[in-house]
């Protein structure tokens, strides 16, 4: 008998999953006069570097779901393209309908979200807010502080990565700087929750300790919780006493990212990232469950980097036996990737995966969107 909880996320995965994985591994073409009006009254602050995102609304309660589109060299030819719909009203985060077309037919109704007000402010030295964090889905703000990698400075970066082309915001953020975003988008009502991320730098802790930074200062000036995404840490006991420094700081979730399983094929996708064993993400994991607990960790396999299926699974699996969510999200290949020419996985691909995935997490206890930082750390994914 399959229980309730597995029959929800079944249903889902069947409806919303395969539109959101058809939309994600084709791109979506955004004409030019539509870019600019995105651009300049909707949440879309990296529209013509070809990343945006929207929502698909669930037809049983409303619930909207987030859709990450990166339009890299595979989309140029995607036979689905937005159009806008709705003339514009005043009633808030449901006033951005639009809808994406497959060829000459209507394919889904789609929701973008209102362009933030901060986005068109200043930080105190100067600096566009909207360079600085952005509104990644509702209720929830993103940065990445670090926007280089060290990496990628010595030709060494993850093959799929084009991190300094993520949107055109500045590639080095001060704490400081982060701060009054987060506290400009707290009290105009569009962040409850903050990610905070980071390209790798050549330190100890390898940027981790500039998160922890930015959390302590913006716990000072808004009431959110926070995400912490950093790479693995060789140094155990500095990484503890850094995710303890930030879980008083307000952080509830920690998000360490693996990218992939298969041993055959982590060191020539990640030159340098890959030298980190899965041993290794082991030792973080378990790190960050002690801190954060149960369904507060999570990690992302990417489908599609030439590993096979059980790999994902089985790291899956490993992942959850740990009390570990491992979201799978299909590459979609970005634009200044060494991987750019590469082409996302087949749909029926990514659903074999998401299917098989499930009973999984049911197994060892585990939710997508639980936790205090789930619904925020997987959408991008499942």
């Amino acid at each position: 008998m399959v229980s309730t909880w597995s029959r929800t996320y079944t249903d889902e995965v069947g409806v919303l999953g395969r539109r959101k994985t058809e939309l994600q591994t084709s791109g979506v073409i955004v004409p030019a006069e539509l870019q600019d009006e995105l651009e300049r009254k909707w949440n879309a602050p990296a529209i013509k570097n070809g990343r945006f995102v929207f929502c698909l609304e669930s037809p049983e309660d409303g619930r909207l779901t987030t859709v990450l589109i990166i339009n890299g060299k595979f989309a140029v030819g995607s036979r689905f393209h937005l159009v806008k719909t709705c003339p514009e009203r005043s009633e808030g985060a449901g006033s951005g309908r639009f809808e994406v077309w497959k060829d000459s037919e209507k394919y889904t109704d789609v929701v973008l979200l209102p362009r933030p007000e901060f986005y068109d402010r200043f930080t105190s030295d100067g600096v566009p807010m909207s360079n600085i964090a952005v509104i990644g889905e509702p209720d929830h703000l993103r940065s990445v502080l670090n926007q280089r990698c060290g990496y990628q400075q010595i030709g060494l970066g993850c093959k799929f990565c084009a991190i300094e082309s993520w949107w055109a915001g500045y590639t080095d953020k001060s704490p400081t700087q982060v701060a009054e975003v987060a506290e400009a988008a707290y009290r105009e009502g569009m962040a409850r929750h903050v990610t905070l991320s980071t390209g790798t730098r050549l330190s100890r802790g390898k940027g981790l300790e500039d998160l922890v930074d930015a959390a302590r200062l913006i716990q000072k000036r808004a009431n959110v919780t926070f995400t912490l995404n950093f790479e693995p840490l060789t140094d155990v006991s500095l990484l503890k006493a850094l995710l303890r420094e930030g879980r008083a700081a307000g952080a509830t979730t920690a998000l360490c990212n693996i990218e992939c399983f298969d041993e055959s094929r982590r060191e020539d996708i990640m030159p340098m990232k890959g030298k980190n064993s899965i041993d290794d993400y082991k030792r973080v994991w378990e790190a960050c469950v002690d801190i954060f607990d149960h369904n507060e960790v999570y990690t992302m396999a990417i489908a599609g980097l030439g590993e096979s299926d059980e790999s994902i699974l089985e790291g899956v699996e490993l992942a959850a036996s740990m009390g570990v969510v491992c979201s799978v999200v299909p590459h979609t290949p970005m634009r200044n990737a060494v991987y750019e020419d590469m082409t996302p996985p087949m749909v029926e691909r990514m659903m074999y995966l998401y299917e098989a995935a499930l009973p999984i997490y049911e197994k060892y206890g585990l939710k997508l969107y639980g936790g205090t930082g789930g619904i925020y750390t997987s959408l991008k994914g499942m």
